[in-house]
């Protein structure tokens, strides 16, 4: 793998412990790659070979979603010498039930300490990894985060978030390696099935070091600090959104409908 060629897309040096060099490849990846769906959207079936990644992240300055953005972090992590692996994840949205295992992220260890990698999310999740420390409030990006033991049958562990007073289920996972062929499947059902929400409705994010961007259909939300604004995009503005916000080149192949969230 190139990896100067990564660092230089992502903006990011080599240097300090692992847990600096951990905090600092994440936080640098959250910024500068977007999560996005484009390829989904537009019905394109997608590759999960690293290399593939690689040409689409790297080289074509794309992002990805979970299967993609994970997978390819979990290569990057293991070149750098990070004892990476990935999990297969229930999510819970917004105080929903758990799903299926329909997200992948990463545990690794950097300096003895356990941590969850996530830069392939596209809600509520965190531009620093999380320490895997049971009931300890971890705030990070203006966001407050913690781990607690499965709140679900079949989870060992449970990501949460608090909104409001009270801490509500994100993530759920058991800390067991899966297997590539596992994301396969997974990924398979996202991409291809007509019930994939992923096909239905376009969905871009990207932390900014003020907040965060985020476009859902042609919904534009900009958030800096305390303040979020949101408005509603034209079909002609799209490409230029796209483009200056995001970095992305790509377009949607048809006209989002209906509001975003």
């Amino acid at each position: 793998m190139d990896l100067k060629a990564l660092f230089r897309r992502i903006g990011y040096t080599e240097g300090g412990t692992d847990t600096e060099r951990l905090i600092r490849l994440h936080r640098s990846f959250a910024t500068h790659v977007p999560f996005e769906n484009l390829d989904v959207y537009n019905g394109k079936l997608l590759s999960l070979k690293t290399e593939d990644l690689f040409e689409k992240i790297v080289t074509r300055h794309r992002g990805g979603y979970c299967f993609e953005m994970n997978g390819f972090f979990c290569a990057v992590l293991r070149e750098l010498g990070f004892p990476a692996y990935g999990v297969l994840t229930r999510l819970s949205m917004y105080g929903s039930d758990f799903g299926a295992y329909l997200h992948r992220m990463n545990l690794t260890e950097a300096d003895g300490v356990r941590y969850i990698c996530d830069v392939g999310f596209g809600g509520d999740c965190f531009m620093e990894p999380l320490r895997l420390e049971l009931g300890v409030p971890q705030t990070v990006h203006g966001a407050t985060y913690r781990v607690v033991a499965g709140t679900a049958p079949s989870m060992e562990y449970t990501v949460q978030i608090l909104r409001g007073d009270r801490f509500e289920d994100l993530m759920g996972f058991i800390d067991r390696p899966a297997l590539e062929a596992d994301f396969g499947v997974s990924n398979y059902y996202v991409n291809c099935s007509p019930d994939s929400g992923f096909r239905k409705m376009l969905m871009i994010n990207r932390f900014t070091e003020e907040g965060r961007l985020s476009l859902m259909n042609l919904s534009f939300t900009v958030q800096k600090g305390d303040k979020t604004e949101r408005r509603e995009l034209t079909w002609e503005e799209l490409p230029g959104v796209l483009k200056e916000c995001f970095g992305l080149d790509a377009v949607p192949d048809r006209k989002p409908e209906g509001p975003g969230r």
